[in-house]
Order: C-alpha cells, then structure tokens, then sequence
C-alpha cells in the first residue's frame, strides 16, 4: 500500500540545486518550525514521559544492546575457531555468517549514541567507513598495535572485520600468514570488548538515570535519544549509507562506490540499510524487539505526537511519518546489490531513494522535534 504524503516535504532531487537555495530551503523550514509548539508545557501535560522513557529502556535499549554483544560475542568464538584451523573455508564461511548477523544487529544498536554510547565512541570504532586497509596491513604484526586509539578509528571494528574475512583471497592470506589470523582475533576481540563495556554501564548506572530524566530539556533523556536518533539517521544512515556512494552527497556529485558500506562482502549494503529503516521504525514507534509487527502496543515516540491532539503538528505529523517511513523502506527495495555498482549504472534511481530518505529527515529533525520541544543539540555541516 502507497501512503500519501504531505507536498512540500516531497524531497526534490537535490542535483543542480544552488547553494542559496539550499540555504533559503534551511531557513524557511526553521522558520516554519518556530512557528510550531516548542516549550515544554506544550507537549502535553497528560502524557507520561516516565512510560516513555521506561519503555525504551526495558524493551528496546537494554534488549538491543544484549542482542548486539551475544552476537560479537559469538563472532569471537568462531572467528577464534577458525584461527586453529585457518585453512577450513567451511569456518571462514561461519565467521563471515556471523559477521552479517553482528552487522544487522548493529544497527539498531548505533540509534542510541548517547551516554555510554557517546563515552566509548562506540559508533565510531565500531562502524567509520570506508576502512583504512594500508593501515589495517601495517597492524598486521605489529605487537605494539593497540586498538581504541583514535588514530585507530578508521581502521577497527566492522568494515576492518570484513576487509579481513571477505577481501579477495582472504583464506590463502589468513591460511598463510599466522599474524594476519592473530590481528583478525584482536580486531574481533576489540569489536567484543567495547559492545561490552557500553552494555555493562547501562546495566550498572545509566539505566536508572536514564529512565528519571523525564524532561525535554537540555540534558534529559528524551533530549540525549532523539538527538542521537535524527543525526545518526541524517549522517550514518541517509548520507554515509547512500548519499556518498550515490554522489549526491558529494561535492562533484560523482559517485563514490567504494564507499557503500561492507564494501568486501558486496551483497550486504541494501540488506543493511533496509535494516537500519526497520530500527528506525521501531524506535520511532516504540515496538519491542520481541514484536514482528509494526502495529504499535507499547508507547513510543509516535504516542507522544498523538498526544499533542488533533493537529498538524500532532496526529497529523504522526501519520506524516508513518507514511513516509512506508515509502522509504519501499523505495529502498528498488536498489539492488552490489550497490557499488547500483550508484554508477543507476545514479538517478539512488537519488530517488536519497529524496525518500531527506524528506524522513525534515519530519524528523524539523517538525518532530520542534512539536515536542527538543532542541536540536547538533550540527550538520554537510549543507544538506
């Protein structure tokens, strides 16, 4: 089923667009914003932000993150399986199995880069692509190579992961190369430790403080969540997973294809970002991990809106966005893999998509978060 969706947040292509008229299109939507509800007893004294906030926790943070670290923890078992027998394709195929399945976990787990998260830069060393392999190549060996440093950011975590276990003749170089299998094990070990230490401090301190800031100011809880899910919406998911290797991110608007994210492995990207629009749905509509439907039965952010009352910038805005999370998981379906050769034989098409995915943005950034009164605590430097 197509939803309808409001006009003027119709994306248009943003190809030939001038730089003044990105600019005006920026102001005009503030100000179209600050037009709308924005201080904290707009947003509906009757709704129960302590519902909200322990909904999340229970049924979509804290279970997200479980489900992330059992499956690095599995991809360190079988990944130091093979390192006894590397030479056994049968387990190289095990550990790149597991690596999707850490990969499509991930991505409901990068939405709540705040607090723990944000402390252990978590998102960063978990998933900065396109990797580094001339310095991936150079830790090889190295006993003095130590992972967490910055410098190591573009060099770790999954995309390292599957340069190692998916590049060309991975098996023969993991088969003959004793180091190579070492560094593979201290990359997954690394993977594993730092999912860890983010789930271990919610479970030991974050969780409780989460759930008792239950305003919309500065420093709440609902303020750290959101801005966390609209920029890694609008930089990890929108820009980095399609806008730069489609090239419309790009200052040239050439097309970037190694870029797309699990560039070894070739056929995950879409399945990836088809992923990363289902978390969003999920959060958006406050569904626990354990429900297969997106009808809603728990309280979500979609509740809060609806709580604002029958207006355009309650209800109205709900039904907007439900709508446009529909057309973007179906336009997202019309990209096929591998994607690195999608955004070059079929650029117009990835920009199609992309506008599906910006208008998301508007609705979110824009109208969600001025109608709850959050305040947007980011920048965005990309001129979108």
């Amino acid at each position: 089923m197509l939803f309808k969706q409001r006009p003027f947040l119709k994306a248009e292509r943003l190809t030939g667009r001038s730089a003044f008229n990105v600019l005006f299109t920026l102001v005009i939507s503030v100000t179209i914003a600050s037009c709308l509800p924005n201080d904290d007893n707009n947003s509906s004294t009757d709704f129960d932000r302590s519902e909200l906030l322990n909904n999340y926790s229970d049924n979509i943070v804290m279970p997200a993150y479980e489900e992330y670290v059992a499956s690095t923890n599995s991809l360190l078992t079988v990944i130091n399986e093979f390192a006894l027998s590397p030479s056994d394709n049968n387990k190289l195929l095990i550990c790149i199995e597991q690596l999707k399945i850490v990969s499509l976990k991930w991505q409901l787990a990068s939405l709540f880069d705040f607090g723990p998260a944000s402390d252990y830069a978590l998102l960063e060393f978990t998933n900065s692509y396109p990797t580094s392999t001339d310095d991936i190549e150079a830790a090889i060996g190295d006993e003095s190579w130590i992972a967490g440093q910055a410098s190591n950011i573009d060099n770790v975590g999954l995309p390292a992961l599957d340069y190692l276990l998916n590049e060309d003749g991975a098996l023969d170089k993991l088969n003959t190369n004793p180091a190579r299998v070492e560094h593979l094990v201290r990359q997954a070990e690394f993977l594993n430790e730092q999912a860890e230490l983010v789930l271990e401090t919610w479970q030991s301190s974050y969780q409780s403080y989460f759930v008792s800031m239950t305003g919309t100011e500065m420093g709440s809880s609902i303020g750290a969540m959101l801005n966390a899910f609209n920029r890694v919406f609008e930089a990890n998911i929108r820009k980095q997973k399609l806008g730069l290797p489609s090239g419309v991110s790009t200052f040239s608007g050439n097309p970037l294809p190694s870029h797309v994210e699990a560039k070894y492995a070739n056929y995950w990207s879409i399945d990836l970002l088809y992923e990363a629009l289902l978390s969003i749905e999920k959060v958006y509509m406050g569904n626990s991990l354990s429900s297969n439907s997106i009808v809603n039965k728990e309280v979500g952010f979609d509740d809060y809106l609806i709580s604002l009352g029958d207006e355009a910038f309650g209800l109205g805005l709900n039904n907007d966005i439900v709508a446009q999370i529909q057309s973007s998981k179906e336009a997202v379906l019309s990209l096929n893999d591998p994607l690195s050769e999608f955004v070059i034989t079929n650029q117009e098409s990835c920009l199609s998509v992309y506008s599906e995915l910006q208008a998301l943005v508007v609705l979110f950034k824009v109208d969600m978060m001025s109608s709850l009164g959050v305040l947007i605590t980011y920048q965005d430097n990309d001129g979108d």
